[in-house]
């Protein structure tokens, strides 16, 4: 992930990182234990935003991830299964299939349906690789 993080760097706008002992307190807050590769990128930017390849992605700061996904009720209408991280600057959520190993999905947020989730990437690292090849 650190190859990554170099590589979206100069990419995206980003904000001063996350210490650890935050993100357990976010964790357990959310009833989550996140991947290496989330916490990582955490710790070099508490959210952030940007044009990645051809995808501007903006992420939440990891503050404000119970609260959003309680305004956007994320879990009333996908399941305590996903936890979203956030947008493509519209009307894209991007988040985490807890159940799938934190997997990345995609959904619209105006259309928050189970059959509508479309998994795009198996971990943060390859949601930015694949993010600076293709359009998501």
């Amino acid at each position: 992930m650190k190859y990554i993080v170099n590589k979206i760097v100069i990419l995206l706008n980003n904000n001063h990182g996350v210490d650890s002992k935050d993100i357990t307190v976010i964790e357990e807050r959310l009833n989550a234990a996140f991947p290496q590769d989330y916490i990582t990128l955490l710790q070099w930017s508490n959210g952030g935003e940007g044009y990645v390849g051809q995808n501007y992605i903006s992420l939440w700061k990891f503050e404000d991830l119970p609260a959003l996904n309680k305004e956007y009720q994320i879990q009333k209408y996908l399941s305590e299964k996903f936890l979203g991280i956030g947008t493509d600057g519209g009307g894209i959520c991007y988040g985490f299939c807890l159940d799938k190993n934190y997997s990345i999905f995609k959904c619209s947020l105006g259309d928050l349906d189970i059959n509508e989730v479309v998994i795009i990437a198996k971990s943060t690292k390859d949601f930015f690789k694949k993010a600076m090849m293709e359009k998501l």
